[in-house]
């Protein structure tokens, strides 16, 4: 009996310490109701999303919102609103691998480079009409030239060891795979259907996992544009394309690419056409026809080694942006017994990353 009761005396000790020790989550104020956080976002961003200082907010479907607050030069925090039921709760995600991606050896006019834009390059020699009444738009006469450097970026980056290190610390997927793990939508097992699971779970690795893994922005510029950070595969205008697509049939995208790379001769006219005229906006960039075009042959190069991968992995998806400027990732899903995932993600083509640290470009 005397055992019995110091066994029982040792179980409860530990119960005890087991409950004392498991962290309580904070809780927000979030649509004047009071809702647990998971994940550990900094003071000053906190007090951000608390006093709705956002920058976007996106309606994912009708249990789940994600609110998107931008820090320069190139960090996405994303707070994750799920109802389900009558279960409540955030969870924080920090979204920053392209600091990683973007990457740049040092050379000597590295930060001449940077700081060059469309205007410098492009609309050298134009005077365009003001159709808000104004002066006209002037620009000079000189045109600026990017270093030979420059237009080597993606070699320099595939040979050098440091970016390779640097690109095997990238978690935003590990991070995304823990959201996935703890979410009341994702973990449901009641009446969520597994179709929605899947479409919800696309949609958010083409933002978080795509879309955000390059562009740059200052958001103290007068000129900033929110909507090229923000929208991703639903905006277009002019030449500006920015779409997403999903890989279903491996052919139709060789086929593409193969469309996209003969396409750039005509976008090579359109340039010396542009460049006849200086009264009227410019919209094709030399230095991203000349990219895209190197990207597009290093892709057909290794169309074989691209379609082992499709076979290979859970999803293939690519991101085109203007001038069949294409970004290629492929992703690989894995899930246990208890529906719990692992993200493993392959940028594919990371190193043709080009203007994300430019200004004015797209």
């Amino acid at each position: 009996m005397r055992v019995c009761v110091i066994l029982l005396y040792f179980l409860l000790y530990f119960c005890s310490c087991s409950i004392k020790n498991e962290p309580e989550l904070p809780m927000v104020s979030f649509m004047d109701d009071s809702v647990k956080l998971l994940g550990t976002p900094d003071s000053t961003v906190l007090s951000k999303f608390i006093n709705g200082e956002v920058h976007c907010t996106y309606l994912l479907n009708n249990m789940v919102t994600m609110i998107l607050i931008l820090e320069n030069p190139a960090i996405y925090h994303c707070f994750i609103f799920e109802q389900v039921g009558t279960d409540k709760q955030i969870y924080y995600l920090k979204i920053d691998d392209a600091l990683k991606y973007n990457w740049i050896p040092y050379y000597d006019s590295l930060a001449y480079d940077l700081k060059l834009n469309f205007f410098d390059t492009e609309m050298t020699g134009c005077t365009i009409k003001n159709n808000n009444g104004g002066n006209p738009f002037i620009f000079s006469d000189t045109p600026k030239h990017w270093s030979s450097k420059f237009e080597i970026i993606h070699s320099m980056r595939n040979n050098s060891e440091y970016y390779h290190k640097i690109i095997s610390q990238c978690d935003d997927a590990a991070e995304l795979s823990e959201y996935y793990n703890n979410s009341l939508f994702f973990q449901n097992k009641n009446y969520v259907r597994d179709e929605d699971k899947m479409y919800l779970l696309t949609i958010l690795l083409m933002k978080t996992q795509i879309s955000y893994t390059e562009n740059f922005f200052e958001l103290d510029r007068d000129d900033f544009d929110l909507i090229y950070y923000i929208v991703d595969n639903n905006y277009s205008g002019g030449l500006l394309n920015f779409r997403t697509y999903k890989i279903l049939d491996f052919n139709k995208f060789k086929d593409d690419l193969i469309q996209y790379h003969n396409e750039h001769n005509k976008l090579d006219s359109l340039y010396r056409v542009e460049h006849l005229r200086t009264d009227h906006r410019r919209y094709v960039s030399r230095y991203i026809l000349d990219m895209s075009k190197d990207n597009l042959n290093n892709l057909l190069a290794n169309i074989e080694n691209m379609e082992k991968l499709y076979k290979q992995s859970t999803m293939m998806i690519y991101q085109e942006h203007p001038h069949h400027d294409l970004r290629v990732f492929f992703f690989n899903i894995k899930y246990d017994e208890n529906n719990k995932i692992t993200i493993e993600k392959n940028y594919y083509n990371k190193e043709y990353i080009t203007t994300s640290r430019i200004r004015g470009y797209y």
